[in-house]
């Protein structure tokens, strides 16, 4: 190498090195690349790469140790480029010998001209001499055989370990670049150091669009909790989740891994590496769409039995009853006794009541009501299956999209009016219902359930009636807020708000 062209590529930062004593003080350093280090006279550690790294370079001095290799840090100015070091020890000297080599100039060193790839096969022309070549030939070479030459100079020695850092560097880089996975640097405090070429492309915009930038502000966040700030932490690994919006795309789910590198306690950085497992979610969503399809069917296929059971026995008994009694009050005549003729037709007014209520409770049980129907077409066919049997007028005020509610909540909400249409058939003496649902702006769901009836003291309820306790019971389960308003002689007002349902 000419001494210009070596001047000048020390100058250019394209690599540089530096000596280490034995103390590890800084002797000399070498190349603009190399300001980043303590002046002469200080220890190395004084430098945040190296802080709190005294064990590694005590390792290092043993036999056969490996050099200590830290590909790609970036120190600030954000617009600096990243770097390549490795630390050799020297035992003839005594010494460590630190070399850097800009890491963005690797490729375009290594690579044919034109071709942003190609580093693998230009490795194979310049791979280290063999042990069986001398060290005159090594020399001749340009590699780093220099290392071996008791008259090699340092900037020989910077040269062919410079070339062997390109080399490092570059492999490493072209392993990054080429991932499907998204591959991110981040400093101590979260902004963003170096991105990969397939995290620039999903994102749309140049590596230089997100230097410096927090986290957050390339990759979104939701709610504080979901920060990244709030996710990683210095002393442990972590992985987690998170929903990726890229505008123009569907929102993609990114699997993120991420690790802390360098001193727990000291200079370091975060690579987070993600990977795009929205397709294992959606999977993983019809998976559970069909088990609960599953578990509907398995609880339709139940009613259906109940139902047959139902019809085969109960009902078909009543059905039997009913001609009975009333063949029993005509045979009797009119010589019979009053009283005995009063009972009679009770009894058959009692099985017919009966017989209703269980075909009533056949179509329940067949229809599926709010799963076949949705909550607001149940309710409305309970109103009028309530009008029809006690001749009590039902007003349903339905809201179209809360009538649209399915799943446990809508079937709980179903129960509890089914609860409170019963009250009032058999207490309220009431000739007017309204059964109101509405659906606020977050997903709660509201059910009024009011009668123009007696009403009732609150603070007087008979002891063993159940009703007001079980739909309140059935509220709670939903962590819905139920509440009673009535007083003697102006009916009695049910209302029900039940929360929004949890995001899928």
């Amino acid at each position: 190498m000419i001494e210009s062209d070596f001047a000048r590529a020390l100058a250019q930062k394209h690599f540089g090195y530096g000596r280490l004593d034995a103390d590890l003080r800084v002797i000399d350093r070498v190349g603009a690349l190399m300001d980043w280090m303590p002046p002469p006279g200080e220890k190395i550690f004084n430098s945040p790469v190296f802080l709190a790294m005294e064990a590694e370079f005590a390792a290092l001095r043993g036999e056969g140790a490996a050099p200590i290799d830290l590909p790609g840090p970036r120190l600030t100015p954000f617009d600096s480029p990243s770097f390549s070091l490795s630390v050799v020890f020297d035992p003839r000297r005594d010494g460590f010998l630190v070399l850097a080599s800009a890491e963005r100039d690797a490729k375009q060193r290594l690579a044919p001209e034109g071709s942003d790839t190609g580093a693998p096969e230009q490795f194979a022309k310049k791979r280290r001499p063999t042990p069986g070549k001398n060290i005159a030939e090594t020399k001749d070479s340009g590699v780093d055989g220099d290392w071996a030459g008791n008259s090699s100079t340092p900037e020989r020695r910077a040269q062919a370990a410079g070339q062997l850092i390109l080399e490092q560097a570059a492999l490493y880089r072209d392993i990054v670049e080429t991932s499907a996975d998204l591959v991110f640097r981040l400093d101590a405090d979260l902004r963003v150091t170096f991105v990969n070429r397939h995290a620039c492309s999903l994102l749309l915009g140049p590596e230089r669009a997100f230097l410096g930038r927090h986290a957050d502000q390339v990759l979104g966040v939701g709610a504080p909790e979901e920060s990244w700030r709030s996710r990683l932490s210095k002393q442990a690994d972590c992985s987690f989740e998170q929903a990726l919006r890229v505008p123009g795309q569907e929102t993609l789910w990114i699997w993120w891994r991420v690790n802390w590198i360098g001193a727990r306690r000291g200079f370091g950085e975060y690579q987070a590496v993600g990977r795009d497992v929205s397709d294992l979610r959606r999977l993983r969503a019809e998976a559970e769409q069909g088990a609960e399809e599953a578990r509907r069917n398995a609880v339709m296929r139940e009613r259906l039995r109940i139902a047959h059971d139902l019809h085969d026995t109960l009902v078909q008994s009543l059905v039997a009853l009913a001609p009975q009694i009333h063949l029993i009050r005509k045979v009797a005549g009119r010589d019979a006794n009053p009283r005995m003729i009063d009972e009679l037709a009770r009894a058959e007014q009692a099985v017919r009541d009966g017989l209703a209520l269980a075909r009533a409770a056949l179509t329940d049980l067949r229809a599926g009501n709010v799963e076949s129907q949705g909550l607001g077409a149940a309710l409305e066919t309970l109103g009028r299956r309530f009008t029809d049997r006690t001749g009590i007028h039902v007003l349903a005020n339905l809201n179209q999209r809360a009538g649209a509610a399915e799943g446990e909540r809508a079937e709980t909400l179903y129960r509890i009016c089914e609860e409170a249409l019963r009250n009032i058939e058999w207490h309220a003496s009431a000739s007017r219902v309204e059964i109101a649902l509405s659906v606020d702006d977050c997903g709660a769901l509201t059910l009024v359930v009011a009668d123009d009836g007696v009403g009732f003291d609150r603070d007087r309820i008979k002891t063993g009636h159940f009703g007001l306790t079980g739909m309140r019971e059935k509220a709670e389960s939903l962590g819905a807020r139920f509440t009673v308003d009535t007083a003697p002689g102006r009916g009695v007002r049910i209302e029900i708000v039940a929360p929004p349902e949890p995001p899928s």
